[in-house]
């Protein structure tokens, strides 16, 4: 078997691009004796020459030639790599959307997180339906996002954080009685926000399970003034549950445990296709973090 070191490729790319063992040592800040070291040892597990004297200097065996296209596929990759594995410093500003629901449940928390490990960020915070920050997203207005139930925009790049409980919420004193199926729940007031949106979709989805559509439907562009209007007894809706736990008037607002069960919502962090992937997976292990913290992806 060859066993071949990533130093070893490296001493055998740069000798061969640059033309000499010493040119080579220099580019990797390590010895001439050493780099000839590592290219001795790479040969005898290639089990084939890959040099050859030319004058003054060194040039490629036909073997070497094609091990050196196959080398720079392998030390690429590896760049690739620890590039996207290493922690970058992320500096000025940086436009992030964040879900209504998942804001309510975790930006006191997320934002300090943030601050600790890049203190020299700026960002610039936008809260909304996940359907309105996916298209701010896809039209260059946004730098990154966390989204629920995204569309699936063709500019946008999705990374999964997790899926998130979510949960029917009535007032407690004004529904107190109220039956947990989806005929019961019909003859109330819905609230909801308006299509495309993540919570629509599920609403209308729930429903349509049991082959109803329900004939009192408010529509509220924003997902925690629906829940206000839901603590306030004007209808039910279906909401994020760690946002009902939020939710700052202690009792006010109780879950249903309905038939059928709802589905739970996938989160993601969203970026543009063209945008620095490490830049986002460094955010991504902040706002992964910040979830486990609250504990916000358990059930």
């Amino acid at each position: 078997m060859n066993n071949f070191s990533i130093g070893q490729l490296e001493a055998f790319r740069w000798t061969a691009e640059l033309g000499s063992v010493q040119k080579a040592a220099d580019r990797l800040h390590v010895t001439q004796p050493s780099l000839s070291l590592r290219l001795k040892q790479l040969e005898s597990e290639a089990e084939a020459p890959l040099f050859e004297r030319y004058g003054r200097g060194l040039r490629l065996t036909r073997h070497g030639q094609a091990f050196l296209s196959r080398t720079r596929i392998v030390l690429d990759a590896y760049d690739d790599l620890r590039r996207v594995s290493g922690v970058p410093e992320i500096a000025g500003t940086l436009r992030i959307g964040v879900a209504e629901g998942f804001a309510v449940a975790s930006m006191a928390s997320l934002i300090p997180n943030l601050q600790r490990s890049f203190p020299l960020l700026r960002p610039e915070w936008t809260v909304a339906t996940s359907s309105g920050l996916e298209q701010q997203l896809a039209d260059g207005e946004l730098d990154v996002a966390i989204l629920v139930e995204p569309i699936g925009l063709r500019e946008v790049r999705l990374f999964a954080l997790g899926t998130q409980t979510n949960s029917w919420a009535v007032s407690t004193d004004t529904y107190a009685g109220v039956g947990l199926r989806a005929t019961d729940l019909s003859k109330l007031t819905i609230i909801t926000t308006p299509p495309p949106t993540a919570m629509y979709r599920a609403t209308l989805g729930w429903f349509a399970e049991g082959k109803i559509t329900p004939p009192n439907v408010c529509l509220c562009s924003s997902l925690n003034a629906a829940l206000q209007l839901v603590a306030a007894g004007l209808g039910a809706g279906i909401f994020p549950t760690k946002m009902i736990e939020a939710y700052p008037l202690a009792g006010a607002i109780r879950t249903l445990k309905t038939d059928p069960v709802l589905r739970e919502g996938r989160v993601f962090v969203a970026d543009r296709a063209t945008s620095d992937e490490a830049r986002t997976q460094a955010l991504i292990r902040i706002v992964e973090d910040t979830a486990r913290s609250l504990r916000y992806f358990e059930p």
